[in-house]
Order: C-alpha cells, then structure tokens, then sequence
C-alpha cells in the first residue's frame, strides 16, 4: 500500500512539472495578440458640467448620453449614443440623439473653456439643445467638459521629443502631430512633411494601430524626422500615459512625448 501511494505521489510532482513548464515555454512564444482577437475596453468617456442652472452631461461610449440638471423641467434625460458627427476633424463634435419625450444636440468644441463658478479651466466648450416632445424650441445649455480615464487619449496632439530629444523642424514646416479618434476608430495627422491616417482603437488600455497610409511628397529636411515617427506609429501595439496635457506614446523601442494642440 506504502509503494502505491509512493508512486502516485510521484507521478503527481512529474505531471504538475511538466505542466508548469510547457506553460512558460508557450507564453514565450505566443506573438502579442492582434486588435481583433481582444475584447475592447468600453469605458465612460466625457463629463460636461455647466452653472446657472446647473447641469451635467456624460457620454459612456457604446451605451448612453444623459442629461441631468436642477430645472423643473428637465431633470433627467437618457438617450442612445448614436456616431458622430465631425466638423474639421475633432474641432467639432456633434451628437443628434432623440427618445419618445425628447431630443438633443450636443456639440463638444476644442476650445479652452472656464467654468463661470470655480474658475477651472478645461480643454471642451460644450452646448447642449434640449426640447422635450411636447415644446416647440430647444433650450440651450452651455458649459465646459473633458474626456474621462483612457479616453482623454481623444484630442489632437503635437509632437515634442523623439526619445528624449526636442524635435527640430524649419521655420517653413509645421510640427508633425497626431489626432486620435477613438469613437471613428482612426489616427491621422501630419508628420512634417506629408498627411497620413489609419486604423486606431483602445485595446486593454493599448493603443494599436493599423499601418499607416500616407501622400507621398518628398522633403529632405524634414524627411529622416517623419520616418522615425511614422515607424513608431504604424502597425503597432503603444503604451501610452498622459499627465497635465503631455501625452507619451511607446512601442517599447522608440518613444515619442506631444502636447496637447492648444
């Protein structure tokens, strides 16, 4: 009886180290996944708050907008998230949303807006028209937003350093930047010398990009600057943190810092 319990006790540690180590060995060898085969982060994503009366607004992408605000008449309202629509690229945001009682637009401006009570400032001007069914005109609420968690990844962004070092470009160009569009799924912008766009979405807080398209002019001066920040961009998986309007963007080989377009 002693010998049996032996043996299967034996085979027991043999069967768990084998197991353990075919597990490591095929962790290291699995290729990172693609954007496709992980399940998208859905988050909510922007707040606006406006005073006199006080009202609040949030969009959870995927799901729901809803108003809420200290009137009478409109307490509390929840609508559909529907696509938006843009205005010279994400300068203007507009959203067209209707239920059985009532129906809204609300627009998200990049401009640098102050709210009227506590002074702070944040990086949306946002108008909201309301009307329930039974009235005949909107009424307009106006205040201040900005996008929440991952989210605030949503913006335009000006390219600053590649690895640590100033980018330097002529006087005659502009400095490449990045527009990230989360809710069309895209990234474009310009790289010093040409346009490019692609695919782009939030993938368990990654950014992955798809390869970029771009027009084809040629600039030697600028030319050697937009290859390395095309390279890092395209058809990549990108760790990304912002603090206090600096955005930093990894591939875990090349790293590029941009500020937010003022």
């Amino acid at each position: 009886m002693e010998y049996r319990k032996g043996i299967i006790a034996l085979l027991v540690i043999l069967t768990t180290g084998c197991s353990g180590t075919r597990r490591v060995a095929d962790e290291g060898a699995v290729e990172p996944p693609a954007a496709q085969e992980v399940e998208t982060v859905t988050l909510t994503g922007f707040k606006a708050t406006g005073n006199e009366p006080f009202w609040a607004i949030e969009i959870e992408f995927g799901n729901v907008l809803r108003f809420t605000s200290l009137t009478e008449d409109y307490p509390e309202f929840t609508f559909p998230v529907t696509e938006p629509e843009r205005v010279d690229g994400l300068s203007v945001v507009k959203y067209s949303a209707r239920t059985y009682n009532a129906e809204t637009v609300m627009e998200i401006s990049r401009e640098e807006c102050t709210d009227t009570m506590k002074g702070t400032r944040f990086p949306y001007r946002v108008d909201v028209s309301l009307k329930r069914t039974r009235d005949e005109d909107y009424t307009i609420f106006s205040g201040c937003g900005q996008y929440l968690g991952t989210y605030r990844l949503n913006d335009i962004w000006v390219l600053e350093k590649i690895d640590g070092k100033p980018v330097e470009i002529p006087e005659s160009r502009k400095m490449p930047t990045m527009e990230v569009d989360l809710a069309g799924r895209t990234i474009s912008g310009y790289g010093g010398c040409n346009r490019y766009h692609g695919r782009a979405e939030l993938v368990n807080n990654l950014l992955v990009t798809g390869s970029l398209m771009s027009t084809k002019m040629a600039c030697t001066d600028t030319q050697d600057i937009e290859n390395i920040f095309f390279s890092a961009l395209s058809g990549k998986t990108l760790k990304f943190s912002i603090a206090e309007g600096v955005l930093t963007v990894s591939d875990g080989e090349t790293e590029l810092v941009f500020n937010r377009m003022k």
